[in-house]
């Protein structure tokens, strides 16, 4: 018997119980659908993130402090080997008017020259920075320049831009004009409201996207002078540093740290954050091998199960065909093919419907994403004014190998399922075949 033959018998079989073929199927696509799914969905968040990651630079260091840091202390930093730059920066919140509707979003104020050098993917678009004296010219977000809301008009270089209840994100209290305390939501001259400013944009960035630590698209930049004429606070709580170069970052870390004391300062490194996401992703992929255990064995199970019962139920075919002069052999080869033919089936309709499920999941994650944006204190942290290009761009991650690697192991599950019970029709004795009817 030709295995074409084999094949077509195993076919034929499968058509004839075409209700158990279809149950015994579906039973099967659970398991890759549910394996393409989520490594297509977890492996494309995990790409999407390690491309922001490299858009904050390999060399940057992310510096927070609990304590008010001089510009003596920025010297004592720039001076430790291997720091190639310091980029002092203020975090400030305010609202713009969008369309007739006040939307929030963050201004930070810092040397807008460096940042390119911590910020390595952050590019003029249009304009030019503003000098470090100004304190009317601003850079803008490109989503704060393109907001992505009907009726909402766009800005360009020379335009100018109000922005209100502008407050600061500092959490410390500090002595400004006048003696008076300023704390968070307090400025001078700004009561609980915040204070007003009217900026003329100098120029506008390119699209960055949603980072972890950064968001420049909902952000407008300013010179350090313009907080501080805002706030007379002279003193900064947060800094980014730029190492020499990728091998020394972790170094610098450890001086920025000892220089002022683990309890006082925090040095966050890029490398830091990718460690973080690799240990996410550990644990993410032994709950996927969790489930793709379970999902095999119970596919496992249905295959076995069904295959013994076409056995049992074709006792007297394999009886003739013993007859006939069919072999062991050939006996085995059919019942195992259909096994096996299966086990592919399953594969391929699961492989396709996870393809398509891994879709839904990260639209889910981004719906999700969108719906809570992140108000915290870290660089570029509080996101209201949302668009197209400052949300994170997630694909799924579905390659040729993983729909082969699901549509294989389906296969061979099936086929290993099927193993006993075609063993067992192969060895049945054609005269006892014959007589079970």
């Amino acid at each position: 018997m030709r295995i074409t033959d084999v094949v077509s018998l195993a076919v034929g079989a499968l058509a004839d119980r075409k209700f158990r073929a279809a149950l015994t199927i579906l039973g099967i696509v659970i398991g890759p659908a549910t394996i393409v799914a989520l490594v297509a969905a977890t492996q494309g968040f995990s790409n999407a993130s390690s491309s922001q990651f490299e858009k904050l630079g390999a060399t940057t260091i992310f510096v927070s402090s609990s304590i008010n840091l001089t510009q003596a202390d920025l010297n004592k930093i720039q001076a430790l080997p291997g720091v190639a730059a310091v980029v002092p920066y203020d975090q400030l919140s305010g609202t713009i008017n969008v369309a007739g509707t006040p939307e929030g979003l963050q201004i930070i104020a810092t040397e807008i020259s460096k940042l390119d050098s911590v910020l390595p993917a952050l590019t003029l678009r249009l304009g030019s920075i503003p000098s470090a004296s100004d304190i009317t010219g601003a850079i803008l977000g490109a989503s704060v320049a393109n907001p992505d809301v009907s009726g909402a008009k766009n800005l360009t270089v020379n335009e100018e831009v109000t922005v209100s209840q502008i407050q600061s994100q500092s959490s410390s209290f500090s002595t400004i004009g006048g003696g008076v305390l300023f704390k968070q939501g307090i400025l001078n001259g700004g009561g609980s409201s915040g204070a007003n400013r009217t900026f003329i944009v100098s120029g506008i960035y390119n699209p960055f996207g949603q980072g972890i630590q950064v968001n420049p698209d909902a952000t407008i930049f300013v010179p350090l002078a313009t907080a501080q004429s805002i706030t007379h606070v002279y003193t900064y709580t947060s800094v980014l540093v730029q190492a020499s170069n990728a091998g020394l970052v972790n170094q610098v870390s450890t001086e920025i740290t000892n220089l002022f004391g683990s309890s006082k300062i925090s040095a966050g490194t890029v490398s830091s954050l990718v460690s973080f996401q690799q240990t996410i992703s550990q644990g993410i992929s032994t709950l996927l091998e969790a489930v793709a255990g379970i999902s095999v064995l119970v596919a496992f199970i249905g295959i076995m199960t069904t295959t013994f019962t076409s056995v049992l139920e074709r006792t007297k075919e394999i009886g003739i065909l013993k007859a006939l002069g069919a072999s062991g052999r050939n006996i085995m080869l059919t019942f195992l093919s259909e096994a096996a033919l299966t086990g592919f089936v399953g594969g391929l309709i699961g492989a396709g419907a996870g393809s398509a499920l891994s879709f839904l999941i990260v639209i889910l994650l981004q719906g999700s994403s969108n719906g809570s944006p992140d108000r915290g204190g870290s660089f570029g942290g509080p996101n209201q004014i949302q668009s197209t290009s400052s949300t994170l761009a997630i694909t799924p991650a579905i390659t040729p190998e993983l729909i082969v690697a699901a549509i294989v192991l389906a296969s061979v599950v099936g086929m290993l399922a099927g193993l006993l019970p075609s063993w067992r029709a192969s060895k049945l004795p054609p005269v006892d075949a014959l007589r079970a009817v």
